[in-house]
């Protein structure tokens, strides 16, 4: 039907000199032309338009029409799109988890914090010690492994231990900041994943 009523709108359109010359207004097609349209896409013809008009296609018609795009619930059925919009939103839920903040570390009055950011798919960590007396870089060594770090400063290990995941070691570097008082430790992570703990268990 709906072919049917386009090429009838296109013979009424040929019958009445349908050209397109600027600032001339041709006379309209014949009155019945439109109620053929309408019924053609399931308006049932009548006034349209106002209240109780003849109202158009429902919704399922016009999926069957545009061959079903936009599946069920308001547009968010199959398709690549909503495969690619759900990826994304999971990718956005991961890397919020990879950001989620300072976390404290640490025993036996030895105490960091850590926290893992990621940016552009690489992560990386940053662990701070406060210092309980400032000390100078010929203090403080640091061991850094693909899967152990060990933290000695002036004498005291302050961390040791296997890594919860891969370290990338050339990524990896330390430094003393707040005049000494505090050791900070940047870790390049191997994988862009999410640590829940700086060692593992």
């Amino acid at each position: 039907p709906w072919a049917a009523a386009a090429a009838a709108a296109e013979e009424q359109v040929g019958r009445h000199g349908g050209g397109t010359e600027p600032g001339v207004r041709r006379a309209g097609a014949r009155p019945g032309m439109m109620e053929q349209l309408m019924k053609a896409m399931g308006g049932g013809g009548g006034s349209g338009g106002g209240e109780g008009g003849g109202g158009g296609m429902d919704m399922a018609a016009l999926q069957a029409m545009l061959g079903g795009l936009g599946g069920g619930g308001g547009g968010l059925g199959g398709g690549p799109e909503a495969e690619m919009r759900r990826q994304a939103q999971a990718n956005q839920a991961a890397q919020a988890e990879k950001n989620s903040g300072e976390a404290d570390g640490g025993a036996d009055g030895k105490a960091y914090k850590w926290e893992q950011t990621s940016k552009y798919g690489e992560s990386e960590i940053i662990v701070r010690f406060p210092l309980k007396t400032p000390v100078t870089k010929k203090d403080v060594k640091v061991t850094f492994k693909a899967k152990a770090l060990l933290v000695v400063v002036a004498g005291e290990e302050l961390l040791s231990g296997a890594t919860f995941g891969t370290v990338s070691v050339d990524d990896s570097t330390w430094c003393l900041v707040e005049k000494g008082s505090e050791l900070q430790l940047l870790l390049g992570l191997a994988l862009d994943e999410k640590w829940t703990s700086l060692l593992a268990a």
